[in-house]
């Protein structure tokens, strides 16, 4: 079964979300691109990247064209998008990255019926994660977690599951909404049949853009 990584990924920070540490647009511009590249020379997954800043990456145009079968940069403002109005005012960085996984669904040219679909933010790197999902049979499965189910870099799932992991609104079964796109992640995940839930992968110690911290695993 293919597999499709939505790279997620902000390079102009809205300095109307909470948890924003890392605002520098060269520094987090220079994690994406050392990312994305990696993804692109180390892996043979189908990627696309992001971006709700309106970053069109020129930096990649290169990669564009080597990898055109299997690479693209979808991107839009958020704030000039009709569809994403009732964010304006919402300070969740999960909610705006939870319609940015969707319009990149709905506009990309990639993705097909028989493709898994996982959201990596686009800052991290998994060195194993292509080796590791070539031991199962990824149509065999619902929806895929991370091994720590409380965090949220990665989340997948098949396609004929997207519109139920990955639906623009941070609504929970029960009505609520929950600004923490984890639970979100978390209680749509655990509604499928077949999860495959992963181990825990090194990456190289990478900084977050949330908080004063990197991480050195996934």
């Amino acid at each position: 079964m293919n597999t499709t990584l939505i790279l997620t990924s902000t390079v102009n920070v809205n300095y109307g979300k909470w948890f924003l540490h890392q605002k520098d647009k060269q520094e987090r511009l220079d994690i994406y691109l050392k990312s994305i590249r990696q993804w692109l020379d180390k892996s043979n997954f189908n990627i696309i990247v992001v971006d709700n800043s309106g970053y069109s990456y020129d930096e990649l145009n290169e990669e564009k064209a080597k990898y055109e079968n299997r690479f693209e940069v979808v991107s839009f403002v958020e704030s000039e998008v009709e569809d994403a109005k009732y964010l304006e005012g919402n300070t969740s960085k999960g909610a705006s990255e939870m319609f940015a996984i969707d319009y990149a669904f709905r506009h990309t040219r990639i993705i097909q019926p028989h493709h898994f679909i996982i959201k990596i933010t686009a800052r991290y790197f998994i060195p194993e994660l292509e080796e590791y999902l070539g031991g199962y049979d990824l149509s065999t499965y619902d929806s895929l977690t991370q091994e720590n189910r409380d965090r949220c870099e990665m989340v997948g799932c098949h396609y004929n599951k997207f519109t139920s992991v990955f639906k623009p609104y941070l609504i929970t079964s029960g009505g609520w909404y929950d600004g923490h796109v984890e639970n979100i992640w978390k209680e749509r995940t655990s509604m499928c049949d077949n999860i495959l839930v992963c181990k825990e992968f090194a990456i190289e110690e990478t900084r977050r853009g949330g908080v004063n911290e990197t991480f050195v695993n996934i």
